[in-house]
């Protein structure tokens, strides 16, 4: 199996570091040569080369004040902060140092700074909304590339046994009233959708694209005791992982607890639960009465992986993930049916508190010992990437014609940094901690389709201040980067400061934030569209339209932020 290892520089110079590359035309079967890894610290997100100290006066930010004066932007916090157990990573000081291995020092993800090309800036507005309205996922109710998969080329199959080993989509994003998919035939795939408050930053529509995510359990978990299909038993497993993910307590319909066997609501009898009840840790006395998943899921082996866990899923999770193109519908935007990338997530292994802690001080004490060594990526273009918390990831894109393709060794590794070894995660993830809940539309259970973010309320911070609104007096503007100019001219004042009115606004609806404007949708899917073309994702996927980026294309090792913790 041809397996990569991201090395230093100096093996990557030898042709130590060896992927397989993958025919971006359909035209193209024929496998291409073995290449070296572009970027080695592909796992480094470009947001993390944002500039943190800007000028006051001379920069495009300019909001008053003397000649010399700098103002620090912190969009760092959003994913580097004290994190929660089981979640060991506790990277606060991240924010305050650029602790970056030599190699990486230098930002290779130039496609921030790109412009559009006379090729997509003459595409007129009509043809460029009538590509994003044309599905490249579903036609006719099938999936064309499940279809390619069960035939993958040469170009696709690493391992050479010529069958497709990797995920195979399988969601056709038809949902019933509780959000569970069904084929054109009416089955029902297990996936269920979910809405969520977006992480902020780079995630919001007004900085590129529209992301939706689903969740599935293993069969057990979706079956009663006798093995036979269950939406009942499904919900209820799905409101325990959705109480020990959120760590909160979650309304359900009114159960009879009898014949689970299950005290869902933590009462201390059986009688009829209207809720799941979060009881975290468990109680010390082994005979006192612990929850578990029901159904034919509480048949499995009694063990840490069947048993409900805060902060865990169990093995077998699936995460799925589709980002999209911006749509215009009467003048304002919304997801399209189009799909730039479709990302998937099995959790493989299941690692326990103790398991995850271990890891979490290794690689602490990796980074001190050898502060230029790079994280091994463990995987390869056809069977998924390892985060090396327990979950495989793999990812399709679009190829230069628009349909979707398997995602290169290099293209995947790009997703792993974010869902391993950051404090914001929940067991490697970000959406399922962060669902709608109960007072919710449907309590959260829908796809964006149904009902988009228009009326959801500003997710809000422990203290209570709004999450979005804090972000935004952070980094003085709407995205990592800085150039965002519409929501900065809609939410700041000249002088510079959170206008008031929009700060309310915002608190009742995210979307006035959060949903660019049709002028700015057309601009981010052009740019986006000049990345497909050229197939240059190992070189960012990030549409950046707007002011200028404030990104550096090199940063100064182990250099300190100019950010404060305040702790």
């Amino acid at each position: 199996m041809n397996r990569a290892r991201l090395l230093g520089p100096l093996a990557a110079a030898a042709g130590v570091v060896l992927v397989t590359a993958l025919g971006f035309r359909r035209a193209t079967r024929a496998p291409l040569p073995r290449v070296p890894l572009t970027n080695l610290a592909a796992y480094i997100p470009a947001q993390c080369y944002a500039e943190t100290q800007v000028p006051i006066e001379g920069s495009h930010h300019e909001h008053g004040g003397g000649a010399g004066k700098m103002r620090t932007r912190n969009g760092c916090a959003t994913c580097h902060h004290e994190s929660v157990a089981p979640n060991y990573a506790n990277d606060e000081d991240v924010q305050t140092t650029l602790s970056f291995a030599r190699v990486a020092t230098k930002n290779r993800w130039s496609n921030v700074l790109s412009k559009p090309t006379e090729t997509t800036a003459a595409l007129s507005d009509d043809a460029l909304v009538a590509w994003v309205r044309t599905s490249n996922y579903l036609q006719k109710g099938e999936i064309p590339l499940a279809a390619r998969l069960a035939e993958a080329p040469a170009a696709w199959d690493v391992d050479g046994d010529a069958t497709w080993g990797g995920f195979v989509p399988d969601c056709h994003f038809a949902f019933d009233d509780d959000g569970f998919d069904h084929d054109a035939n009416g089955k029902k795939s297990g996936w269920r959708a979910f809405a969520y408050a977006p992480m902020p930053g780079m995630f919001w529509p007004t900085n590129g694209s529209a992301g939706d995510a689903l969740v599935r359990l293993p069969l057990a978990y979706r079956t009663d005791v006798e093995g036979h299909a269950s939406d009942s038993i499904y919900k209820l497993n799905l409101a325990i992982l959705e109480a020990y993910t959120r760590r909160t307590n979650v309304t359900i319909a009114s159960t009879d607890e009898q014949p689970l066997g299950q005290d869902l609501d933590g009462d201390g009898v059986l009688g009829t639960a209207t809720q799941i009840a979060f009881v975290w840790p468990p109680p010390r006395d082994p005979k006192a009465s612990r929850v578990r998943y029901v159904g034919a899921a509480a048949k499995l082996e009694a063990s840490v992986d069947t048993t409900p866990a805060a902060g865990l899923f169990p093995k077998g999770t699936e995460f799925l993930h589709s980002l999209r193109y911006l749509d215009i519908d009467a003048g304002h935007a919304r997801m399209a049916p189009r799909m730039k990338e479709l990302r998937y997530m099995r959790k493989a292994r299941f690692m326990t508190y103790s398991d995850l802690e271990l890891t979490a001080e290794r690689e602490a004490r990796e980074k001190t010992r050898s502060p230029d060594k790079l994280r091994w990526v463990n995987g390869d273009a056809e069977h998924g990437v390892q985060t090396g918390t327990g979950w495989t990831m793999q990812g399709f894109i679009e190829d230069a014609e628009g349909e979707l393709r398997p995602q290169s060794l290099e293209e995947t590794a790009a997703c792993i940094g974010c869902h391993s070894g950051i404090g914001a995660t929940t067991d490697s993830t970000f959406s399922f901690a962060r669902k709608l809940g109960d007072g919710a539309f449907k309590s959260g259970w829908y796809h964006w389709a149904e009902r988009g973010l228009a009326g959801i309320p500003e997710p809000k911070r422990p203290s209570g201040e709004g999450e979005y609104a804090k972000y935004l007096t952070d980094v003085g503007g709407a995205d990592d980067f800085g150039a965002n100019d519409e929501a900065r001219a809609r939410f700041f004042t000249k002088s510079g400061a959170l206008d008031p009115a929009m700060r309310d606004a915002l608190s009742r609806d995210i979307s006035v934030l959060l949903v660019p404007s049709a002028k700015r949708a057309l601009a981010l899917n052009r740019a986006y569209l000049d990345i497909v073309h050229a197939q240059s994702f190992v070189h960012g996927r990030d549409a950046v339209v707007g002011d200028k980026p404030l990104v550096a294309m090199d940063v100064v090792q182990d250099a300190p932020t100019g950010i404060a913790l305040h702790l």
